[in-house]
Order: structure tokens, then sequence, then C-alpha cells
């Protein structure tokens, strides 16, 4: 298994960066533009437990797969979002959103990620791999939030 983190301080208030993980197909596609779909297929009474539809393409190529959640946390200091989820058949997948307050208009993002390739093969693969699309998320979750805060 591979893992990769980033962290990064976003210049604005905790609950505003919280807004783009709310489950909504709006907030989700603004700092994941590649996201086609996003619905909820099974509720668990709880955020624990719901199981989400979700659609990614990129040119020709779309993947649909089913993100669950794994965990939950939404205090006012602290909130978090684990799915997990399995890409095309192939990749055991776990990613979580942290975001803590770090002042009445800073919130600082940590993004975790880990994969686990099914197949023995793709184990080399995953070894190579580096961190370039979570930093490049961390960024985006940045400049998204601050650009839509300070409109």
């Amino acid at each position: 298994m591979k893992r990769w983190s980033d962290t990064i301080e976003v210049e604005t208030p905790i609950e505003h960066v919280w807004s783009y993980f709310d489950q909504s197909l709006e907030q989700t596609k603004k700092i994941m533009p590649n996201i086609e779909e996003h619905r909820l297929i099974h509720s668990s009474g709880e955020t624990v437990g719901n199981v989400y539809r979700q659609s990614y393409g990129v040119g020709e190529t779309k993947e649909e797969y089913e993100v669950t959640v794994t965990e939950f946390k939404d205090e006012e200091n602290e909130k978090r979002l684990t799915y997990s989820y399995t890409l095309a058949g192939v990749y055991d997948i776990q990613a979580t959103y942290l975001l803590e307050k770090a002042g009445e208009k800073k919130t600082t993002f940590t993004y975790l990620s880990s994969n686990r390739p099914r197949k023995w093969y793709l184990r080399i693969l995953i070894l190579f791999s580096n961190d370039q699309a979570v930093a490049n998320f961390v960024r985006r979750v940045k400049r998204v939030a601050e650009e839509e805060y300070n409109e």
C-alpha cells in the first residue's frame, strides 16, 4: 500500500472550506472538476455508511464506482470525512479530508490518501508514483475556497 498526504493553510473559516465536502455535486465539482456524478444510492441513516455513485471523466475515459463514507466528524474546531472505494476493479483507495480550525478566518486542510493495488504486478507501478496529484488537489481547494470567500 502506498500513502500520500499534504497539508496547506487556507485563509477562510473552517465552515467555508467544509462546504466543499457537503456531498452535493455542485460543491464537489468546484474542487474536483472531473467528477461528473456524485449521488446518494444508499443511506445508512447516518453519514457513516452512506454510499454514493460517483463517475469521473478525463477525455474519453470515464470511470464509475461506489464510494462509501467510513468516517465522519463535524465539530466546531475539527472536521473529517473519509471515503473508501475501488477504482477500475484494481485499486482499493481511501481518501481522508481533515480540516482543523487555525483561527477565525484560517483553516488547516490535510488530504491523506492510500492506494492498495489488488493485483501483485501493480505494486511495482505504485512504488514509482509520486504525490503530485495530492499536492495539486490541496492547492486547488485553497485557491477555490479563498477566491469564493473573497468575492
